[in-house]
């Protein structure tokens, strides 16, 4: 209602009380007819009324939602790390990706918030270009539903920029600017390097493409090499502009060439229409509350309160046993995140695909009448192929039984396509790297290393192939042909199970294997996936295979609640004590002292290459499969091999 006063409309002040009307003529004779106890309660109650005051109606909401950090598809599987602390890495972790999609749909259904501010100011925020193309959509969907999205920046990437394309207004601090460099890549080369230690690297390798044993073998990359990284950037960098171009109404060869410009001042920007409005740096919150007027609340996501540990504490839940898997009451979808580099072994290992444990949780998944249906998302740049191929037969299984769909994220590249050629549909983005089908065996000599330090070693062998594998020897002509015999067969096999699985002739095929890699837009019209999409495409495909509306997506594997000390002090997996007799023993014997060795030299060059943003597994891998005694088999890769670091 609104009171008239002096002519002018004004609204009654809310939580006011309201001044009790006049009573009428008919109220003494009403007030006689009811009981005295009645007349009591309902004075009382009255009362009660005319004290309670009216309850205001609730503002409508602008929603910051502040984003840094790295954010990653899997976050926690490994648990806590004390050697974080040890080495001064503080408890930081990456963040859930997936978790963050969540939360703006969840937005998009609270009726409160109608606008949703992206706080893009710091510069530590990274998502890879898959994750780019997957939360595009989903910054669609919330504005699908009447959610308007600002976005705020100060300094901004590649990232940065992608993110705010998607939404309906940029505002960029007068102190920031844009640096949006075009897609590039980096690899690291190992040769010179290896000369200088006195390594020496014998490859076996199969199909015409070296790229996966260039780093090992050459000191620079090779001229063949190069145009096919270049045609395979131009893909994923066309995904990038174009995104941008979408969002800000501009056309591809516009902000093509921005891109060539690369550093733009924030005039520059708002001038070229990339930003909407410039403000004074730190008002966010003051620029967007003053247009959007009274009637809105400035709000934030809530937050857990922080829970100050011990140290006690934080030892005993690095030492924990292993959560065991949640129990299914409701119909669900899972998600198996096959994350990390493919390695043979019983026990898990963080970082890594272990064939053992992963063929057992496919199993479980497959057992489970709840589970009706099953993504199976890959960030992965290969492995073993004996452990691809035992993923893959279980995967091959479960696809009998239940829908499956494949999603592709950053990378899913030789061991990591393997593991899809079971015939089922592949999702991937504009820029994962995917194909790579190709195989090779690859073993590293220190003989010209233990001379350096002073040590010989001396085989005595009946056949002079007994001792291929020693540690002072490469690979002589012969025991190379040999090798060839059993990688020519492991890549056959892979060309077949690619060939049945994608319906492409092997010879048709092989032009695109070799250890070729692709974007996913190469990929698909390449035939070597399916659909262009994210891990939301996959479910729902699979939710219509199966036929069900309501279910619960799961999330496998679970984090574990502890600390594989093994692993952290260096055991190997396939030991039954952390120390064993024949350990101490033999802690002055070469091999022990070689393992130390490699134990030094991984943490040292993996910690060079994750400072440098190269995702190490690859490298890891490899110097992790040395056999300093010689007496293990040479191992099979369908494998990246290098390290390729691509900067969207």
């Amino acid at each position: 209602m609104l009171a008239i006063a002096g002519g002018i409309l004004s609204p009654p002040i809310l939580g006011q009380e309201k001044a009790p009307e006049a009573p009428t003529q008919e109220t003494p004779a009403v007030a006689a007819a009811v009981p005295a106890e009645q007349q009591q309660a309902d004075k009382k109650a009255d009362k009660q009324e005319e004290k309670k005051p009216e309850k205001a109606p609730a503002k409508k909401q602008a929603r910051v939602v502040p984003l840094s950090g790295e954010y990653v598809d899997l976050p926690g599987a490994g648990g806590l790390n004390p050697m974080d602390l040890v080495l001064g890495g503080g408890l930081g972790k990456p963040k859930s990706f997936y978790k963050l999609c969540d939360y703006l749909d969840e937005l998009s259904h609270d009726e409160l918030v109608t606008h949703v501010v992206l706080d893009l100011s710091s510069s530590s925020l990274s998502m890879n270009p898959a994750q780019l193309d997957e939360f595009s959509r989903h910054l669609e969907h919330l504005r699908g539903h009447g959610k308007k999205c600002i976005a705020w920046l100060e300094s901004a990437g590649n990232v940065h920029l992608s993110i705010a394309s998607g939404c309906d207004e940029i505002l960029m601090a007068d102190l920031g600017g844009i640096d949006m460099p075009s897609s590039s890549m980096e690899t690291m080369f190992y040769r010179d390097a290896m000369n200088l230690l006195g390594i020496q690297a014998s490859v076996t390798r199969a199909g015409d493409f070296k790229g996966a044993v260039e780093p090992y073998v050459n000191s620079v990359m090779s001229k063949h090499l190069k145009e096919h990284y270049l045609a395979m950037l131009d893909s994923i960098n066309n995904a990038q502009v174009s995104r941008i171009a979408k969002g800000r109404g501009l056309s591809v060869g516009a902000v093509r060439e921005l891109q060539k410009q690369r550093i733009l001042l924030p005039a520059e920007a708002l001038a070229n229409r990339l930003v909407d409005r410039l403000v004074p740096y730190g008002s966010l919150q003051k620029t967007v509350m003053d247009s959007l007027g009274d009637g809105y609340e400035w709000t934030t996501p809530k937050a857990k309160p922080k829970k100050e540990l011990s140290i006690f504490e934080l030892m005993g839940q690095a030492m924990a046993p292993p959560k065991g898997a949640t129990k299914l009451k409701d119909e669900s979808i899972a998600v198996v995140h096959l994350s990390g580099a493919i390695e043979d072994g019983k026990q898990a290992n963080s970082g890594s695909i272990v064939s053992g444990p992963t063929v057992k949780l496919i199993e479980e998944l497959t057992a489970d009448d709840k589970v009706k249906g099953v993504v199976v998302r890959i960030n992965s740049p290969g492995g073993s192929a004996t452990a691809s191929e035992a993923i893959r037969q279980a995967l091959e299984t479960c696809a009998k039984k239940k829908p499956l769909v494949f999603s592709m994220g950053e990378v899913a590249a030789s061991g990591g396509y393997w593991v899809t050629c079971i015939g089922a549909p592949i999702f991937a983005e504009h820029g994962t790297i995917t194909g790579s089908i190709g195989v090779f065996s690859m073993k590293l000599s220190a003989g010209a290393l233990a001379r350096r330090l002073g040590v010989h070693v001396e085989s005595v062998t009946l056949d002079p192939v007994a001792g291929m594998n020693a540690l002072d020897h490469a690979w002589s002509e012969e025991e190379i042909d040999l090798m060839q015999k059993s990688i020519g067969t492991i890549y056959d096999k892979f060309l077949q199970i690619a060939s049945a699985s994608r319906s492409i002739p092997v010879e048709n095929l092989k032009s695109l294997a070799g250890g070729r890699v692709w974007s996913g837009e190469q990929a698909k019209s390449h035939r070597l996936v399916d659909q262009i999409g994210g891990l939301d495409d996959a479910i729902a495909m699979v939710s219509k295979n199966a036929k069900i509306d309501k279910f619960k997506v799961i999330h496998r594997p679970e984090a574990t609640g502890g600390l594989d000390l093994g692993s952290l002090l260096g055991g190997r997996e396939e030991d039954t004590d952390i120390f064993s007799v024949s350990d101490v023993a033999n802690f002055a014997g070469t091999a022990v002292a070689n393992r130390g060795l490699l134990g030094t030299l991984e943490s040292k060059l993996t910690a060079v290459l994750q400072v440098q943003g190269f995702r190490g597994d690859s490298i890891r891998l490899l110097l992790r499969s040395i056999d300093w005694t010689g007496k293990e088999a040479p191992k099979a890769w369908v494998l990246l091999g290098e390290e390729l670091k691509i900067i969207p």
